[in-house]
């Protein structure tokens, strides 16, 4: 079997929607899929790869759950060249509940960061996260390891300008809230129960000066000790949990 040959490499694919949508989109380059399961869904996985052209190759749970790097694989794997970046246009025609809140990261470098965020978006119930496709970190091996399988959950978005994509997301009826440490609000004082889209930027620099003008409020995570901040990864768990609190507080007292 093959494995990728650096972080920067050959990526490994897991999960039944990741795949077949990977596999329907066209954007596998050479490959192959690992399978371990022989049920409906994994024989139609496997009648998609063959259509392909795709070698489809019995495998073992326990050797997916190496290559994917975690075990939530679902019984499948795809090798490809490079991650199947979900469609904005596809994710805002969902239902309301199935694409809010978002994530938008901007020029998020460092790849340990991002897999990082991706976990604690899928864990805390973000509906999808977009990134940028310049000057940014992007999905790799190593990011979907440190994932943890997120990325068989949660879609992915790469866009070209993350200015006018916060202003489509306005259009669309999200509210845009940026995480920053010179924030006027605390993160428990802002109403993060609106349809929301937050905003985490630079690990050194913060949300760039134009992005920042996009955001219809800047809330910052209150501090008790000598540090002012977290890093980035840190800071977006914990406004995503704060998120999460104000939503379920509210479905309590409904």
């Amino acid at each position: 079997m093959k494995k990728s040959h650096s972080p920067e490499g050959e990526i490994w694919i897991s999960g039944i929607n990741p795949v077949r949508e990977a596999l329907l989109g066209g954007k596998t380059g050479a490959g192959e899929l690992l399978l371990c399961r022989s049920d409906a869904r994994g024989q139609e996985i496997a009648e998609l790869a063959a259509k392909r052209g795709i070698p489809v190759i019995p495998s073992v749970r326990e050797h997916l759950t190496g290559l994917a790097g975690h075990s939530h694989h679902q019984g499948v794997a795809l090798r490809m060249s490079e991650f199947p970046y979900a469609d904005l246009d596809g994710l805002l025609e969902k239902p309301l509940g199935d694409r809010d809140p978002l994530v938008v990261l901007d020029s998020i470098q460092d790849p340990r960061n991002l897999g990082a965020i991706l976990r604690s978006a899928c864990f805390l119930g973000a509906k999808g996260v977009v990134i940028p496709a310049d000057r940014a970190a992007r999905v790799v091996a190593s990011v979907i390891k440190v994932a943890a399988g997120a990325a068989v959950y949660i879609p992915v978005a790469r866009v070209t300008n993350v200015v006018r994509t916060l202003q489509r997301l306005k259009s669309e009826g999200y509210w845009v809230a940026g995480l920053d440490v010179g924030g006027n609000r605390a993160s428990y004082e802002a109403d993060l129960t609106v349809p929301l889209c937050l905003v985490i930027g630079n690990e050194q620099k913060g949300i760039r000066p134009l992005v920042r003008k996009e955001c219809d409020m800047l809330v910052r995570i209150p501090a008790a000790g000598p540090l002012d901040s977290l890093n980035a990864a840190s800071a977006a768990s914990v406004a995503l949990y704060e998120i999460l609190r104000q939503r379920l507080t509210v479905e309590c007292r409904s």
